[in-house]
């Protein structure tokens, strides 16, 4: 019997309020966020779970709050699926080629936005997403970012460590059926916006907002 992991990025957040950026670390919901987390909880109300985990983070915490609200699930903390790092942004050389080429390293000593290097965040990721797998459960939910859900996807259909060109909108929801073969059963659903009306990558928008005065 295939067990069950639902994999939801956390809802939108504003990195960089009137263009000037603002820490990851401490980033929490906007109001369209806490909305986009409230359609997921409608989807999942009836779904069973064994156990939820967040991040750490705040807007993957405030997500897992907002998705369980009413609901006794265990919930548990795994700071090891915290999003990849970016650097100093200021300090890039080509900043608007770093946002879009995130995620597309030709190698994995690459560094994300100038920061943490591809190859050490699956070095902290993927082992992680392992010892997940040997804890006793049959359906989990798990609130991460953009970045650890391309990663887990990636490992999980193909076996090696890299990203496949996946998109990850916030609160997008991936289901994921694991046995023998794992088997991709939903890939980034949206229930608050069911056909998406951007045409943008994640990392372009977020170059936008960015750039933006």
């Amino acid at each position: 019997m295939r067990r069950r992991l639902f994999l939801l990025r956390h809802g939108e957040v504003d990195y960089f309020p009137q263009g000037k950026p603002v820490s990851p670390q401490g980033v929490g919901l906007t109001e369209r966020g806490r909305r986009q987390a409230e359609a997921v909880s409608a989807l999942l109300r009836q779904a069973p779970l064994d156990l939820a985990i967040h991040t750490g983070l705040p807007r993957t915490e405030e997500t897992l709050a907002i998705v369980l609200k009413g609901r006794k699930v265990p919930v548990e903390a795994w700071p090891e699926f915290q999003e990849i790092r970016p650097g100093r942004l200021r300090e890039l050389e080509d900043p608007e080629r770093a946002f879009r080429e995130a995620f597309h390293p030709k190698d994995l000593s690459e560094r994300f936005l100038g920061g943490e290097r591809y190859a050490d965040f699956l070095a902290r990721v993927l082992p992680a997403y392992e010892r997940l797998l040997l804890r006793p459960w049959d359906t989990l939910l798990l609130v991460a970012h953009g970045g650890v859900i391309r990663a887990l996807l990636s490992y999980a259909l193909t076996g090696q460590p890299g990203f496949l060109p996946l998109e990850v909108h916030p609160c997008g929801l991936s289901i994921l059926d694991l046995g023998e073969r794992p088997l991709l059963r939903v890939h980034n659903l949206t229930p608050h916006e069911p056909l998406p009306s951007t045409r943008l990558s994640t990392m372009e928008a977020l170059w936008l907002a960015y750039r933006m005065p």
